[in-house]
């Protein structure tokens, strides 16, 4: 039994055609494309300019890619790219959140003197037009520090400096 030839179309077979050329600059153009639209490189332009020069940077790659022969390793590449990618958002996310977290710590350090200060102030002032305006100021402070040491965890309520600003307002 003699097997069915593969169709071929411009010397090269459908299924190289399809896999290893069509459907790589697919993938190419679409990332490409989104890439160049959402960094918005060139500036307020159409999304035609966006798709004319993913269309050509995508074609003289993945043409090139095939030239040389390396589009029957660009299964592998990808995935392999698509790992780096995942560990490098990973290691991002878990970086800012622990520069976040020390950010946080300090800016609770920050707020807390600023209110001491504060309260020092409205203790020592007479004129009732400043403490009212103090006062307000030692209220929004007390705001945002609160959200802060929601944020950590952290039980403000119950520390002797923070009892007394609170009880300014």
């Amino acid at each position: 039994m003699k097997l069915k030839e593969t169709m071929e179309i411009f010397g090269i077979t459908t299924n190289e055609l399809i896999f290893s050329i069509f459907l790589p600059f697919l993938l190419f153009y679409l990332i490409l494309f989104v890439f160049l639209k959402r960094s918005n490189i060139f500036g307020d332009v159409g999304n035609t300019y966006y798709s004319l020069i993913a269309l050509t940077i995508s074609l003289i790659s993945i043409l090139s890619l095939y030239s040389l022969g390396l589009t029957k390793i660009l299964p592998y590449l990808a995935a392999s790219l698509t790992v780096l990618s995942f560990v490098t958002v990973y290691l991002y996310g878990v970086f800012k959140y622990s520069t976040n977290v020390a950010t946080r710590g300090e800016k609770l350090d920050k707020l807390r003197k600023e209110i001491d200060e504060l309260v020092n102030e409205y203790e020592k002032e007479k004129n009732e037009k400043k403490r009212a305006d103090i006062k307000k100021k030692i209220k929004e402070k007390l705001f945002e520090i609160e959200n802060i040491a929601k944020q950590m965890g952290r039980k403000i309520e119950e520390e002797e400096w923070y009892k007394n600003a609170k009880s300014k307002v």
